[in-house]
């Protein structure tokens, strides 16, 4: 079962936190030591897997932050995350359909993401579902090590 929940519900923080701590020990990178809601929250999903929380996902309207959105309204796919312990069951493809739902549903043209080189299965789910690699874009683009995709919805094309 997936469900949106606010940005603050306790099974999401918990789920974010061992993201961000997966995240930064592939990338050997320090530990942020908050983690705010992003401004223009879109959802933000928790599976659960006989009621334990399993994978999270969020998506957030960017729309205009960037040149390279173009002019479409544009929303970012972030913090995809499945517990260890529940990987290899789909949870992460089933997170991933249910923000292009809650996307399509707040009539996002286009679906944009970082990743990066030290997370394969990630950009391997990334292609499967249709992201195409993109112009690096925001903080990230800093980092050699980060890979940038995106996806039109309903017939969006990237205007950048």
């Amino acid at each position: 079962m997936i469900v949106c929940v606010p940005w603050d519900n306790a099974d999401a923080t918990a789920l974010r936190w061992a993201q961000l701590r997966d995240v930064t020990a592939r990338y050997q990178a320090p530990m942020p030591a908050t983690d705010p809601e992003p401004h223009g929250l879109v959802a933000m999903v928790v599976a659960y897997v006989d009621g334990v929380p399993a994978a999270c996902g969020a998506l957030v309207d960017v729309t205009g932050q960037e040149p390279e959105f173009g002019v479409a309204r544009t929303a970012e796919v972030r913090r995809v995350y499945v517990d260890p312990q529940f990987r290899g069951q789909g949870l992460a493809r089933q997170v991933m359909q249910t923000l292009d739902a809650q996307a399509q549903q707040a009539g996002v043209a286009q679906l944009v993401l970082a990743s990066g080189t030290a997370q394969p299965e990630s950009v391997a789910l990334y292609v499967s579902e249709g992201f195409e690699p993109m112009s690096p874009y925001g903080v990230n683009k800093q980092y050699p090590t980060s890979l940038f995709f995106w996806r039109a919805l309903n017939g969006a094309a990237l205007s950048a």
